[in-house]
């Protein structure tokens, strides 16, 4: 027998839960839930009404909320309903004229030390915090930075010089507590310090708690170093009020200050600010984990940011992550979160922490995310016999994830580390600073990339790619602390112990490195991908089979860089078609700038011994220059180039078998990429079709009732 039950904000906890007399918690719905799984209900539905329901606390899921896979326990927006779980509050104060068209308004709270916010929406759009320099949003990525003068500065950082022609000309009252963001010099990602203070006669910002969000275990000063090239900003600060959709708190003095914009009469106007971390918690164990409950349709807002807050390197990847996110799983078995919309969350939106499995996230949208999407991460220091505490099996399907990373910079739609065998499909993910799918490290691998729809990444950061992995495990240590082996390149797979597949994505972009397996990433087989305007970087790992795959126009041609000595490396049956036109102006490595000059391939740091792959061959090339080109950067990097021709390149033992020859796409121009039927690269390489209309979302996405919200 089903069960439904019933919550609305004109409900009462006193009410029996029906339709005519439902609840208005989730808390007093948990207890009848409870009661109906021991009453062997075959279903148990709870029907959640219109309205935003502000939370003292997370909704915390336990194993005793549980359902079961014949009986699961779903919470559900009533038909045609958009409610909000929100992590915040609603301010109902009295507003009143202060200057220059700032309006204040007094919060008790705030000042009595019981509350303090980071996020301030109004009508429902996240605010500006007052900041210098002011902030453009027609221009995305670097736009309201300005350079932190030339200095000779210490590592780690305590302080950093600014260059009072570029600085504010207003001289703050009250800089403690303002908040520094500034990208490293080589842009792997972005930091935050709180001020301390500043030095305004010596033009020195001296730096407080922060500047952990970027590993710096494996290159220190490499990753996080900052000097004349980064760029920053800084916001809190009152003196820097000054246009309509900023805002600044007074923590001291308990008062709000706000520019509104156009329009907007604060008197009416519904203002909401964070207050919660979470909003909802599934909260087991490995061995008594919550099961079998599923959360859908729920428009999920107003949480905290988390920049500021505990970080952690989870390996040796360049990321260190804050467990944390909207929506947390932590020892969680077969749960869902479907059809719901992640807007403008202060941090992650959904993070699976250590042991979890077979749980869905599906149909939802993600947008304006503090930082990155959903997160999967596990522990290595607690992964030790029979305690898997890592995600595996999960499933990242038909999620629309774009516009993250406001805050955090190091972020993506979908971050994997320390974990297995997890799902990533029908995805699409665009408009990111960084990668839109990310793998930390080689522990395990099993993942599967496929059907992805992915453009618009790298947006803010260097380096990259749509997708990009690390694999700094303990094969790549040994390598970087001895040097070069000669008897084959090791066993990686002692991490990496099952193949990563990336299969039938289409990725579209024209800056970074595209399919950035990096640093040691091994185990990969890439395959049946269109990529345009992006290649593939295969760096100092082993095992990756890249075939059958389709590169176009790539600002950064295909490559194998600091390759291992005898590795088993396979590049074949895959199309490269060069136009030189094409280039990537945002990078820095000399040897790199400027146009991509028709290259088919460009190798930097090959191997010094041994062949430089097991195999390249059987391969299809084409570009405007006539001619096949490719160019060769050995070691030590940048004292020899050299370009070669095709019969050059062959004495070299590579491509003996591939053909330089046009491969006849249907109507590149318009973007298909279809082969016509009398192309080469079907008889000469034995080039097997693929679909090139499954990428991205599916079909049912149009049930999720947010679609057209943002």
């Amino acid at each position: 027998m089903a069960t439904d039950f019933y919550i609305s904000i004109d409900g009462n906890d006193q009410n029996p839960g029906t339709e005519k007399n439902p609840f208005l918690t989730f808390e007093r719905a948990k207890e009848e839930v409870s009661k109906a799984i021991k009453a062997n209900s075959e279903r148990i539905t709870v029907w959640v009404k219109d309205g935003t329901y502000y939370l003292d606390k997370p909704i915390i899921f336990t194993p005793e909320d549980s359902g079961t896979d014949k009986s699961p326990v779903v919470y559900k927006a009533y038909p045609g309903h958009k409610p909000v779980i929100s992590g915040g509050k609603r301010i109902k104060g009295e507003w009143k004229p202060y200057k220059d068209g700032i309006w204040m308004c007094e919060l008790p709270e705030v000042k009595a030390g019981k509350w303090s916010f980071s996020q301030l929406f109004i009508n429902g759009k996240r605010q500006i915090r007052a900041r210098f320099p002011k902030y453009d949003p027609s221009i995305p990525g670097k736009s309201g930075y300005i350079h932190p003068a030339k200095a000779q500065l210490e590592w780690p950082h305590t302080y950093i010089k600014y260059d009072p022609e570029t600085f504010t000309d207003k001289r703050w009252a009250n800089p403690k507590g303002a908040i520094l963001h500034i990208f490293g010099a080589t842009f792997c990602g972005n930091l935050q310090w709180r001020i301390e203070d500043i030095d305004w006669d010596n033009h020195t910002i001296i730096l407080g708690e922060g500047g952990f969000q970027i590993n710096d275990i494996v290159f220190g000063k490499i990753a996080t170093g900052i000097d004349h090239r980064s760029l920053f900003f800084i916001e809190n600060v009152f003196e820097e009020l000054s246009l309509p959709g900023e805002w600044y708190l007074d923590g001291e003095k308990g008062i709000l200050y706000v520019i509104p914009e156009e329009g907007i009469d604060l008197r009416s106007a519904l203002i909401e600010a964070s207050c919660l971390k979470r909003v909802v918690e599934f909260k087991g164990t490995q061995q008594n984990p919550v099961h079998h409950i599923t959360l859908s349709g729920f428009r999920i807002a107003h949480t905290e940011t988390t920049y500021l807050d505990e970080y952690e390197a989870p390996s040796l990847g360049d990321w260190t992550i804050h467990r944390g996110g909207a929506v947390f799983f932590e020892g969680a078995e077969d749960c869902t979160i479907e059809w719901c919309f992640f807007d403008a969350v202060g941090s992650n939106a959904i993070f699976l922490n250590n042991y979890n499995r077979r749980n869905v996230i599906y149909g939802n949208i993600i947008t304006d995310a503090g930082d990155s999407g959903i997160c999967l991460v596990g522990s290595k220091h607690l992964t030790l016999g029979s305690n898997h505490a890592y995600p595996a099996e999960n499933i990242i399907k038909n999620n629309l994830i774009h516009d993250i990373g406001i805050f955090g910079k190091q972020t993506a739609g979908v971050f994997i580390s320390v974990s297995r065998d997890n799902l990533v499909s029908h995805n699409h993910i665009y408009n990111v600073p960084r990668a839109a799918i990310c793998i930390n490290d080689g522990t395990w691998g099993g993942h599967i990339i496929e059907y992805n729809d992915i453009h618009d990444t790298v947006r803010e950061t260097a380096d990259h790619g749509p997708f990009n992995s690390w694999g700094r495990d303990r094969y790549w240590c040994l390598q970087q602390s001895h040097g070069p082996v000669s008897h084959g390149a090791g066993d990686v797979k002692k991490d990496a112990q099952r193949p990563v597949i990336i299969r039938n994505n289409r990725f579209r972009d024209y800056r970074g490195w595209g399919i950035d397996l990096d640093d040691g990433s091994s185990n990969y087989h890439v395959y049946n991908n269109l990529c345009i305007g992006i290649g593939i970087k295969l760096r100092e790992g082993d095992y990756r089979i890249i075939e059958n795959n389709i590169f176009v126009n790539c600002v950064n041609p295909p490559g194998f860089h600091i390759g291992y000595e005898y590795n088993h490396d396979r590049f074949e049956r895959n199309i490269i078609y060069m136009n030189s036109k094409y280039d990537n102006p945002e990078v820095d490595l000399d040897f790199q700038k400027g146009k991509s000059g028709g290259n088919i391939y460009e190798i930097i740091g090959p191997p010094l011994c041994g062949p430089w792959l097991e195999c390249c061959d059987h391969n299809l090339f084409y570009n405007d220059i006539g001619e096949f080109r490719a160019t060769v950067h050995y070691r030590p990097l940048g004292e020899k180039t050299v370009h070669y021709n095709l019969d050059e390149w062959r004495k070299l033992g590579l491509d003996h078998n591939s053909v330089y020859a046009d491969p006849l796409f249907i109507n590149p121009e318009q973007g298909d990429y279809r082969l016509r039927p009398e192309s080469p690269a079907f008889k000469e390489i034995g080039f097997k079709e693929f679909s090139m209309t499954e990428f991205g979302l599916l079909d049912d996405f149009s049930k999720n009732r947010y679609i057209d919200t943002k």
